[in-house]
């Protein structure tokens, strides 16, 4: 944890109050204003003015769209003691806003943090970009070590290039989630092959987050229309080639999705995959733990017991029983899970 941070968000929409609760468990104290959320009484600034006063650090978690309004409205109140940090998903606007509204006088860096409330619930890993101004290079290495101290790995990348690969990431990802969607694609997908999961993940992060993201990210960043045409226009040559062939037997093989691996024996094929699935294992216990850790912080500060012999209980017939509808054993089953609920000990101290 670093010391002498005092964060005030200005913003308390979803993603605000999600990155609030992670300051929270580590133990950074806060303050928000929102005058449209209900924010938590320990916690609520009774105005802008007072937001100011008592944070050295301004977080800006409004939509892009009012960031710069927000901005010409915070700038008055700044001094060389704040440090300001935006966390929307469209760089390049808001770091030139940033430069010109804030300049030398008041530290600033852009900052994009790769995860919302959803990949927080699901003790997702954490991500995040920083898009430093070259006039603050100090105030980008607090906030890096601020995120770092939140569990996130950090990157820096340049305003446009960051903007750029987001137009052929997130904007993609959630445009084609936002066709699916239109298209009829339910939310009942259990049925749904393996090939599908990624896609059913971008489903449900677009269902989950605010209409004010999906628009951000399409419409503010400056490379998301050109992508989409391109991917448009892929798509559209793809389906006219398919369109021509007649006999799915005689396909020519330039539509063929490349293979990047050789033939490789039965045995490798079933040990690399074994080998994946173990990594695959390995990162859910870490997020299990981090959520275990999550339990016993809201534990504490709920004042109960960290322990909790009956739940415990519970949770070891529970998970027998979903070991028997799988076909496997349920007394092999319920001693990993002795070991896992030890690890989960150790996690909420």
């Amino acid at each position: 944890m670093l010391q002498g941070v005092q964060i005030g968000f200005i913003g308390y929409g979803r993603f605000g109050a999600a990155l609030a609760a992670l300051m929270d468990e580590r133990g950074y104290p806060w303050r928000a204003w929102d005058p449209g959320a209900d924010v938590p009484e320990a916690h609520a600034a009774t105005n802008v003015d007072d937001l100011v006063t008592r944070a050295n650090l301004i977080v800006i978690a409004v939509p892009v769209s009012a960031f710069e309004t927000v901005l010409h409205d915070l700038r008055p109140r700044l001094s060389a003691r704040h440090r300001v940090m935006d966390v929307g998903s469209v760089k390049q606007g808001p770091c030139r806003l940033m430069d010109e509204i804030l300049g030398a006088d008041i530290s600033h860096v852009g900052c994009h943090p790769l995860f919302g409330p959803l990949s927080i619930a699901r003790a997702e890993p954490l991500r995040a970009v920083l898009c430093p101004s070259e006039q603050h290079a100090e105030t980008a290495r607090l906030v890096r070590s601020l995120f770092e101290s939140l569990g996130c790995e950090v990157r820096e990348q340049e305003p446009g290039h960051h903007d750029r690969y987001m137009a052929l990431t997130h904007a993609m990802a959630f445009f084609i989630a936002r066709g699916l969607l239109d298209l009829g694609v339910d939310k009942d997908l259990h049925w749904a092959p393996p090939s599908f999961a990624a896609l059913a993940s971008s489903i449900a992060a677009v269902r989950s987050d605010a209409g004010h993201l999906f628009n951000a990210i399409q419409l503010e960043n400056p490379y998301a229309a050109a992508t989409r045409q391109g991917l448009i226009e892929a798509l559209t040559l793809i389906d006219q080639r398919l369109s021509k062939t007649s006999d799915p037997g005689t396909a020519s093989t330039e539509m063929d999705i490349p293979d990047f691996g050789q033939s490789i024996p039965a045995l490798k094929e079933v040990r690399e995959h074994i080998d994946e699935l173990d990594k695959e294992l390995i990162a859910l216990l870490q997020r299990r733990s981090e959520l275990s850790a999550r339990a016993g912080h809201a534990k504490r500060a709920g004042g109960a017991h960290v322990l909790d012999p009956g739940r415990e209980a519970e949770l070891m017939r529970q998970r027998g029983e979903w070991a028997e509808q799988n076909g496997l054993p349920a007394d092999v089953v319920q001693d990993i899970f002795r070991q896992i609920l030890a690890m989960s000990r150790r996690a909420q101290g």
